[in-house]
């Protein structure tokens, strides 16, 4: 259990302080509901350790999300500690690295919900915070965080091989065509500008549902990013749950609520949801790499091989319902 009176001193937080209610438990992150004096506090530990090799993507994080707060962007702002180590993260001996926001009372995005416009609107203003002037390079979304050149598919593969994993065989057989969609989705990036820093995770699981309407949470990914290639990928996924292909109008809302918020018109050609395929690789590539917290299972693994195929036709064909909208 955490050390709530630790935890009160280092935020300010106003007594009485506690319980603490679970709410959330992935690898590192874990998050509780917090009661206080001032109300509740949804405290998260994002990292176990308290040093952090990843300190300067945070910063950068941290400096987007204070321009969206400032901005009006719907999204919670964080609690500013009395004893910051940086930013809003707290460090603590045997507790690890801490951040802590407002609690608000919320339900889970559904599928029922339609959040079309506010979708289209929130990410042009996203969007609109911090253009960039150059190309980075690819991130984790297209299969390139770290980076998965060539060889390291192969290498995988002989790894495999060598301990008959029951992937191996189908990556054998769908290794050029891997090699092919890697070489694709990441020359799609280096073309399809303009860039800018951007939140790179708006998904379902982000967007939370209060009174007051939809917000977006979790900015800890923020990073360089491709401006129409996550808007596109955005837009058809929000546009697509519960397995259909996505809504049209929901998608004609979004494009038109991300122009009318300041957006540039999204191009209409091939290629445009190659996003969607750089995060089916890198799901492969970071379960066989063991990068990160991943642990897919060898017949997890060997399933997404095998719907490959299937997965890039899908992509297509919403691509052309895109270009429709």
């Amino acid at each position: 259990m955490i050390d709530l009176e630790r935890v009160a001193e280092a935020f300010g937080l106003v007594a009485p302080v506690g319980p603490a209610e679970p709410v959330r438990s992935r690898g590192q992150v874990q998050a509780w509901k917090v009661g206080t004096g001032a109300g509740p506090v949804l405290l998260k530990r994002f990292w176990a350790e308290t040093e952090l090799p990843w300190r300067d993507q945070l910063e950068t994080a941290m400096e987007l999300e204070a321009l969206a707060v400032r901005a009006g962007i719907d999204t919670p702002a964080p609690v500013r500690p009395v004893r910051a180590w940086f930013g809003s993260v707290v460090r603590l001996d045997g507790i690890g690295l801490l951040r802590a926001f407002p609690y608000v009372e919320h339900r889970p995005l559904a599928d029922r919900d339609d959040v079309a416009d506010w979708l289209g609107g929130t990410l042009a203003r996203i969007h609109g915070q911090r253009r960039l002037d150059f190309v980075p390079e690819p991130n984790w979304w297209y299969g390139q965080e770290p980076p998965v050149p060539p060889g390291a598919w192969r290498g995988w593969l002989a790894e495999g091989e060598d301990r008959g994993a029951s992937w191996a065989p189908v990556l054998r057989r769908r290794l050029d065509l891997v090699l092919e969609l890697a070489d694709r989705v990441v020359r799609t990036f280096a073309a399809t500008g303009p860039y800018v820093l951007s939140h790179r995770d708006v998904e379902p699981w982000n967007v939370l549902i209060t009174e007051s309407g939809p917000i977006l949470i979790d900015w800890d990914t923020v990073g360089p990013e491709s401006a129409p290639l996550e808007a596109a990928a955005v837009f058809v996924r929000f546009a697509a749950r519960a397995g259909a292909d996505p809504d049209l109008d929901q998608l004609r809302r979004s494009k038109a609520a991300y122009l009318a918020a300041g957006g540039e018109p999204l191009p209409v050609r091939a290629g445009i949801l190659d996003r969607l395929i750089g995060y089916e690789l890198s799901k492969i590539a970071t379960a066989l790499g063991r990068f990160f917290d991943e642990s897919d299972d060898d017949d997890r693994i060997r399933d997404r091989l095998d719907r490959l195929p299937a997965t890039v036709e899908t992509v297509r064909r919403w691509e052309r319902i895109l270009a429709r909208a």
